[in-house]
């Protein structure tokens, strides 16, 4: 992996860092979150479950982020019992879930799981946001700094359903909007002309405060050797959390040969997903390169990809629970539209990355998007069992694919994420 320097410790020698024990037990607990949300999928399958599916799976990637980022940035000097409070929080979201998707989705009146999830969240993102040291700025992210989206969750409170869910949704958009609009070094470029020794003497000092120098902000930066672990074993993670699901399933089922195949084909085409994301992936995307794209574009991409890896996972659990019956409309075209959406995003992943010629581009679509939309399409008579084998040869034949352009001794680990300005990888902490 790429190393983490300092701009003045060019002498030294360079230290390699690694996901630690607090951060890998961090990301079970975001990752248990985020399984909760089958209940969500499970129940009646339509566009208010895809919606609130959603709404609290980016709720839950966006407080993961919030700490995981902090923990990138601090290193050493993290802080274990943060990490812990953070965790608490994300456990009171999770067993929040249920209660909600009852509540939006069943007609339950009660509106305290809303509530409680609201609650949680609001304090998780708070605590995270103060977890940066008086005066740092996160240049590739900022955003986790900033709880300027949480002004409509606090309202929230106040409001019966469905008017949370709508304020809700205009809090995450509103941090998604900040993700595109609030670059990190213009933030930093703006507050430093605003604390010059001009721009201080032009303030007009308030009673009973003394005079002083102005306080000193440092721009801080990820480390991209760290970061593209952490987001490889969260997406490592939510696919082994699916292979769970899917076995809780089968062992709730009739045993049979049918079940069996069914099994074995989920986890060939979960174990394919891994092979794609992971061994010939970067930072748990599917076609990225090292060094090729811009810190928070890779976020954005792999909240998108563990999103739809997740579903897939409450799709396969349907077709187990199934057998050798056709998947309702609805069930089918979950299943088949996730894997579609995972491959239109490794082909867009691929394009940025510039990993991917028009020609490869042009294959992969055609074998990933259009197989899948096709039988979701078509496939009205068709069993689930050979629905999901239909549709692990796919990713079995992308896997064959990558196998045989990758170049002989040759890692994804080689090279780092680029810095989220300049796009060249960043080594050197910018505060020290």
């Amino acid at each position: 992996m790429s190393d983490l320097h300092t701009a003045d410790e060019s002498d030294d020698a360079r230290i390699e860092r690694h996901a630690s024990w607090a951060e890998l037990f961090f990301d079970l607990v975001a990752v248990a979150g985020v399984a909760a949300l089958a209940h969500v999928l499970g129940s009646e399958l339509d566009a208010a479950a895809l919606g609130l599916y959603a709404l609290l799976f980016l709720a839950f990637w966006l407080s993961w982020t919030t700490f995981m980022l902090y923990g990138n940035v601090a290193a050493g000097q993290t802080r274990v019992l943060r990490l812990m409070f953070g965790m608490f929080g994300l456990g009171v979201m999770a067993a929040s879930v249920p209660g909600v998707a009852h509540t939006v989705l069943g007609g339950s009146r009660s509106d305290r799981p809303l509530t409680a999830f609201a609650i949680a969240y609001i304090a998780t993102r708070v605590y995270g946001s103060q977890s940066w040291r008086r005066g740092d700025i996160l240049l590739d992210f900022p955003v986790v700094q900033y709880t300027g989206g949480l002004l409509p969750w606090i309202a929230s409170i106040w409001v019966g359903e469905p008017g949370k869910l709508a304020l809700w949704a205009v809090g995450v958009g509103l941090d998604l909007l900040l993700i595109l609009v609030l670059p990190g070094r213009r933030i930093l470029t703006r507050i430093q002309a605003a604390l010059t020794p001009q721009a201080a003497a032009r303030r007009r000092p308030r009673p009973g405060v003394r005079p002083g120098g102005p306080p000193v902000v440092h721009g801080v930066s990820v480390d991209p050797a760290h970061l593209a672990e952490r987001l490889g074993l969260f997406v490592i993670i939510v696919l082994g959390e699916s292979v769970v699901q899917v076995v809780n399933t089968a062992a709730g089922a009739r045993y049979s040969a049918g079940l069996l195949a069914t099994g074995f084909a989920s986890f060939v085409l979960l174990a394919g997903m891994f092979g794609l994301s992971v061994v010939f992936g970067y930072a748990g995307l599917p076609h990225l390169r090292p060094g090729s794209i811009p810190t928070h574009a890779a976020l954005g991409l792999h909240c998108l990809v563990t999103g739809v890896v997740a579903t897939v996972a409450v799709s396969l659990s349907a077709v187990i629970e199934h057998g050798s019956e056709p998947l309702p409309a609805p069930g089918r075209w979950l299943l088949c539209g996730a894997l579609a959406a995972y491959f239109m995003l490794a082909a867009v992943t691929g394009i940025a990355s510039r990993s991917s010629d028009l020609p490869r581009t042009t294959a992969r679509i055609t074998t990933g998007v259009a197989v899948p939309l096709l039988l979701g399409l078509f496939g009205t008579g068709i069993g689930g069992r050979t629905l999901v084998v239909c549709l692990a040869l796919p990713v079995l034949a992308h896997l064959a694919f990558e196998q045989r352009l990758a170049p002989a001794g040759t890692t994804s680990e080689q090279a780092s994420l680029p810095d989220a300005e300049t796009g060249k990888p960043e080594l050197t902490r910018a505060d020290e």
